[in-house]
């Protein structure tokens, strides 16, 4: 496994100059040698998933999941201090994508807009209202730090107080959401759940890729790299399964040799892995690596998988009482 991240990090550093959609799989692998314990909890993570499901067919009968959010800001210069509003913004993007009401699923080809292939997550998010100490809070916190750009590679570390970050709000009961310059050629990145306590859990994203009123990440600039990277840790893997024609552990998802880029016209990859598939690629995945504004749709397997991540690694998202429900959604 020390090699496997050795080579990922070597073909990262040949492309540093580029944007990098994603670097989940790096900050996984890096958990998994730094920590033998996470290793053994990962390992187990997608038989624990399929138990669970197979143990609750009648899970869509429960109510709907609001997840409180707090959003730490981790800024050096004045641009990547971004606004409240864009902070409101995510969040009202965050509830479009998983509760399928963005004004883009018409985008979604007709083969898949069924109720049962392209779902509502019925999952939603809120600012937190209540801090840990039980004080009223926005949900969202400024640190004004000398680094000027944090990296997930040998650099400093924005969810380390002591690294020039912010530590994690108890990430039992808040989904901690990190926003800073992120180097690398990074968009942002995240920790997949499982029953390991990981002191850093949540989501990274890079200022530029959030929210949308001054976001000016384009092609990545209608907030897709957050529903993206909450999907990791709501525990979806990347559509093609990060491997040539892998298995993303959802069967609805059609396999799919490599991740996409840019956006594709419809049907793309017919003839992916060998197969002859007249809808091709799902490129509008959330789970992909095309543009946001190609982007539109989880499916209801995915939703069954986020749902059961919920329920074993982050129950306390159950029952909490630390928001009040989701900002109000609008078409963006």
């Amino acid at each position: 496994m020390k090699n496997l991240f050795i080579l990922l990090l070597a073909s990262i550093t040949l492309i540093s100059n580029a944007q990098i959609r994603c670097g989940t799989e790096a900050h996984t692998l890096e958990l998994i040698e730094q920590y033998p314990d996470y290793a053994k909890a990962k390992s187990k993570v997608n038989t624990e998933t399929e138990n669970w499901i197979a143990n609750n067919p009648n899970y869509q009968t429960k109510t709907i999941i609001s997840i409180p959010v707090v959003v730490h800001v981790v800024w050096n210069t004045t641009a990547e201090n971004i606004s409240d509003a864009r902070v409101f913004e995510q969040i009202e993007i965050l509830n479009n994508d998983f509760r399928r009401t963005n004004i883009d699923t018409i985008n979604t080809p007709s083969v898949w807009q069924g109720i049962d292939i392209a779902a509502d997550c019925e999952i939603e998010f809120c600012l937190a209202t209540t801090d840990p100490s039980g004080n009223t809070t926005s949900g969202i916190t400024r640190t004004e730090t000398t680094v000027s750009q944090f990296s997930i590679w040998g650099g400093s570390s924005v969810e380390d107080a002591s690294d020039g970050g912010i530590d994690a709000w108890p990430n039992d009961d808040y989904l901690n959401i990190w926003v800073c310059d992120l180097g690398g050629g990074l968009l942002g990145y995240a920790s997949p759940p499982s029953s390991w306590p990981n002191p850093t859990d949540g989501v990274v994203i890079g200022y530029k890729y959030f929210g949308l009123s001054g976001n000016n990440g384009a092609p990545y600039n209608k907030g897709r790299t957050a529903t993206h990277e909450v999907g990791h840790w709501l525990n979806l893997e990347h559509i093609w399964g990060d491997n040539n024609c892998g298995n993303d552990n959802v069967s609805d998802t059609p396999t799919q040799e490599e991740e996409n880029y840019g956006v594709p016209a419809f049907p793309h990859n017919t003839n992916s892995c060998g197969t002859t598939n007249p809808n091709g690629d799902m490129f509008m995945n959330y789970m992909d690596y095309t543009n946001d504004g190609a982007m539109n749709l989880f499916t209801l397997g995915q939703k069954t998988r986020m749902i059961s991540a919920i329920n074993q690694y982050r129950s306390n998202h159950l029952t909490q009482t630390i928001c009040n429900g989701p900002t109000n959604i609008i078409d963006v």
